[in-house]
């Protein structure tokens, strides 16, 4: 068994927050990475 999706959507997410710190709120943020893992389509 491998973390490796698990590792990526961390890395995507620590990608984030270094691109908005000081900008926004966490409200924003967590919009942000809504964006990003919009989840899975039904």
């Amino acid at each position: 068994m491998h973390t490796s999706l698990l590792e990526g959507v961390n890395n995507r997410i620590k990608v984030i927050k270094r691109m908005a710190y000081g900008f926004r709120g966490s409200d924003y943020f967590f919009l942000k990475v809504k964006a990003v893992f919009p989840g899975k389509a039904r």
